[in-house]
């Protein structure tokens, strides 16, 4: 997989959740080996959510519709 902030290598990495109540619970997330992004699912999630009302509120600014792929969406 590629980053998009730095088109490197992104490879599957695990990480501790220190704040869980309950214990310590494992997250599974992607993390670029050149710029050291780290991708999760939430982080996905809420950028597809900005990203929708973003585009939402270009349609309603310019009355044009944009279709544009997401390269937020990763296999995880």
């Amino acid at each position: 997989m590629e980053c998009h902030r730095c088109q490197g290598l992104m490879v599957v990495d695990y990480y501790i959740d220190m704040e869980d109540d309950q214990g310590t619970h494992w997250l599974r997330a992607w993390r670029c080996m050149a710029c050291g992004e780290v991708i999760d699912p939430g982080i996905i999630q809420r950028r597809l959510v900005r990203e929708s009302r973003l585009q939402g509120f270009i349609e309603r600014v310019t009355g044009r519709r944009k279709i544009r792929r997401s390269h937020l969406i990763v296999p995880i």
